[in-house]
Parts: C-alpha cells; structure tokens; sequence
C-alpha cells in the first residue's frame, strides 16, 4: 500500500498553495515516487489550530503556517515572525529542532524559504523548471514587491490571475486541487485548465464593479483607511485595491466575514513616503492572529461578530491614534 503525506498549508494563499505545490513536487522526486499526497488547507484561529486535526498519515509537513509542537509533523517551512504561538512554543522549536524544521522570518515567501532549505543539507534538490516561475511570484505578491499599486493590481500574467481566483474565497476542495494541479505543472498550464475558464473570467469582469464598492466603503479614521464589510457576508478584503483608490493612507484595515469565519486584515501601504508606526504582526498577535511586519490579520469564528466588531474598533483606535 502506497504511503499517505499529508501537507498542511495556508489556505486561500497565492505562497501557501505555491509552497504545498512545491513541496509536494520535491517528496515525489525525492523521498518517495509512489507516495499518495493529501493537501489540506488551513486558516488561522484563535487558539491552537491544530486542535482536533489528525496526525494519522505515514509522514506529514506544515508550510507558510503556525508552528505545529507535535514531532509527528516532521516537516516544517514557515516565514511568519508570529509562526510560535503562543510565544512560550519557540522553545519547544529551539529544544527538539528537528532538522527538517525551517524558519526564516526575514524571507519574502515561504516558497523561496523552501527552495533555499531544499537545496542545501543532503538533499541539493532544484525545484522543476515549471515551478520555478511560481517560487518567483510567491515572494514578489508575499512581499508586495511592486512598482506601484497598479501593477499589483494588474491580472496580466497567469500568476496574478490566479492569485486573484484564488482571494475570491475557495473552498478547500478547491484549494486542495488547485495545489494538486501546481505540483505537476506551470502556472501557465494550471491557468489554462478547462475547469478554470470561467471562474477566471468571471475574476476579470468583477473587478471593475469591485473597485466602485471599495471607493464607496472606505472611512478614514487619521491616516487609516477602513474597509467594513461585515453587512456583506461573502465580500472579500480589497487587498491592493486599497492601496491604489485611497494612495495617502498609511495603514489599510479591512473587515470581512462568510459563513464560517470572520477575518481582520491589516497593512501598511508600501507605497507611501511616511514612516510606519506599528508592526501589523505583533499587533495582530495581541488579538489571536498574527502576520509580519508590514500586514497581518485576525481570523475568527463566525459565531463571534461582537467580537470581531470590538476587535475592529480597538485595532482602528490604536493605529489612528498614534
């Protein structure tokens, strides 16, 4: 019987699903041809996510995630400086360090992260030429490495399409396959499957009426701009769109909520002159989620709004008042 992986990743991300992609590739060509490999995406919540979740396959790994202190999870990629929660957990990191344990805060992408480590130690594995083009998006859209908000908001090349699909909140199932799809083939090829066609269509044609319900949703409170979308259950955080409908803000938080949880995101615009205050990930840890230097989030469940409305309101006062 065929040997089961399972990878855990951030779900619903271009660099989570890149980096599930990428080392899926690398444990076919590597450790074992034949093995069964079942990714399953993961969110963020408040607490332990790996509550609950079984560590019942023949290996597992965890990428672009929260560090998981169970040994069973024998590999781990993770680029996140709020990855040890709570904090008390990079001792258990620090103590066992097993050596296929990575992390790296100060790397753009997780994808980039696990291309590096792979390459070095007994393994001097190269990622595919297929894949080669997604490590590269995942650290310029993971670390807004942009020219100007224009161009991360453009939908001009396959990359930016699908990371756009996949903001458009994918089920699991979707994500799983998607990532599936990415570890046998290029971005390009992936964008060009029948089964996409129109769900990318349908990404283009939304963005014009997208843009409009930003401009029309944003609040500033100082130099934050406030996207809620609490009222719009299944709307989606404006991302980038933010950044270029309101240039002169510094921080950007949004507000958005589904059937099954509810999300705060927050970042600084990296396009603007003036100098940050804050760091989005420390900031965000403080309220149950975490995230880097210059964005971050909160997710919670969707029994929670109170909270959520609460949590909004204190993460604003603080950004604005400073």
């Amino acid at each position: 019987m065929a040997r089961l992986l399972k990878v855990y990743f951030h779900d619903a991300c271009f660099d989570g699903t890149t980096s599930a992609a990428l080392f899926a590739a690398f444990y076919r060509q590597v450790v074992d041809p034949q093995v069964v490999i079942e990714p399953i995406g993961m969110t963020h919540k408040d607490g332990n996510p790996f509550d609950n979740v079984a560590l019942d396959a023949d290996d597992h790994a965890c990428v672009d995630f929260r560090f998981c202190a169970d040994t069973r999870m024998r590999w781990w990629f993770d680029h996140h400086p709020t990855a040890f929660q709570p904090a008390s957990l990079r001792a258990v990191f620090e103590r066992e360090h097993l050596p296929t344990w990575f992390f790296d805060p100060r790397a753009p992408s997780c994808a980039g992260l696990i291309a590096r480590a792979l390459a070095g130690g007994d393994w001097g594995w190269r990622p595919p030429e297929y894949l080669a083009d997604a490590v590269v998006w995942a650290d310029k859209i993971d670390a807004a490495q942009f020219r100007s908000a224009e161009e991360a908001i453009a939908l001009a090349v396959p990359a930016q399409r699908l990371a756009a699909w996949l903001a458009h909140g994918r089920s699991p199932g979707e994500t799983a396959r998607y990532v599936e799809w990415l570890s046998h083939a290029s971005l390009a090829e992936v964008e060009a499957r029948p089964e996409l066609r129109r769900e990318l269509a349908e990404v283009e044609a939304e963005r014009a009426r997208e843009l409009e319900a930003v401009r029309r949703l944003g609040v500033w409170h100082g130099d934050v701009i406030v996207f809620d979308r609490f009222g719009e259950p299944g709307a989606r955080s404006p991302g980038f769109l933010g950044y270029l409908l309101f240039p002169t803000c510094l921080y950007a938080v949004s507000a958005t909520r589904t059937s099954s949880s509810i999300k705060i995101s927050v970042g600084v615009n990296p396009w603007t002159a003036a100098v940050r205050r804050h760091d989005m990930g420390e900031l965000c840890a403080r309220y149950g989620g975490g995230g880097h230097a210059v964005v971050g989030g909160v997710t919670l469940r969707a029994e929670e709004l109170d909270r959520a409305r609460d949590t909004l309101a204190r993460l604003v006062r603080e950004l604005a008042s400073s």
